[in-house]
Parts: structure tokens; C-alpha cells; sequence
């Protein structure tokens, strides 16, 4: 199994073309609007809004079709708020979900899961876990 721990790697192995994990982390308010008039409408991005000992976020847009590849943290849960568009969910153990804007999604440690973007327009999920979080892959 192959595995990482780089955030800027891990994203954009799973196809996004651009990653901020510096200009937007940890200011007061930002808005998910300024995001997508500086990294696109149309576009695939992720931008770290959060980082510290104890916890990192990051807002991820992506299109139809993309996502990330099958994986597991194996010491930490994580979860994600949906902030726009719908999205397929395959969790370990649970099968396969949709959710849209406004869900909260929750996975374990340990558990594999899979994310898909779906439906005709981008999808933003804001993504919790530790900091520099452990990535293992099938």
C-alpha cells in the first residue's frame, strides 16, 4: 500500500490542479466566493483555510466526475461540510451514499472511503481532520 502525508501530493494526485496551503490559512473569514473568482468557477482547486496542532481544513472544488482515490486515515476520523453541489460517498463498511450542500459527512479511523463529485456543476467540500493527516491507499 502506498501511502502520504503531503498535503500538496495527495491533492494533486487526485487530479487538482491547484493547491494554496498558504495564502488563505488561518485568516479570521473568507469567503467560498473570493475562492472561486481567484482559483475558478469551472476549475478544480483546494485551498488550506485552517491549519494547527490540532486540526486542518481545506476547501476542495472539484468537477463531475472527479474525487479523490480509495483511502484510509488509520489514526484519525475525518468529516466534511458540504458546501456546494452533490457528491458520491463510498464508506467502508456502509456502502455508497449521496449527499449535497449542507450535509456533514463523518468517517472513522481506519475506514476506507472514496468521494466523487456528481450531478452538472462543481462540488466545494470543506475537509476536518488532523494536521498533515496520514493517506493509505489500496
Amino acid at each position: 500500500m502506498k501511502s502520504s502525508s503531503n498535503v500538496n501530493e495527495v491533492l494533486k494526485d487526485d487530479g487538482v490542479s491547484s493547491v494554496d496551503i498558504s495564502n488563505y490559512q488561518n485568516l479570521n473569514s473568507i469567503l467560498i466566493e473570493d475562492l472561486k473568482k481567484k482559483y475558478g468557477y469551472k476549475e478544480s482547486w483546494a485551498v488550506r483555510l485552517t491549519y494547527n496542532e490540532v486540526f486542518g481544513g481545506v476547501a476542495i472544488q472539484q468537477l463531475p466526475g472527479e474525487g479523490n482515490r480509495l483511502h484510509k486515515h488509520p489514526n484519525v476520523a475525518e468529516c466534511w461540510v458540504i458546501l456546494k453541489g452533490k457528491w458520491k460517498w463510498f464508506i467502508e463498511g456502509q456502502g455508497d451514499m449521496e449527499v449535497s450542500e449542507g450535509s456533514i459527512v463523518n468517517v472513522p479511523k481506519n475506514t476506507f472511503h472514496q468521494i466523487t463529485c456528481i450531478g452538472n456543476e462543481p462540488g466545494i467540500r470543506f475537509a476536518v481532520t488532523a494536521p498533515d493527516v496520514e493517506h493509505v491507499y489500496k
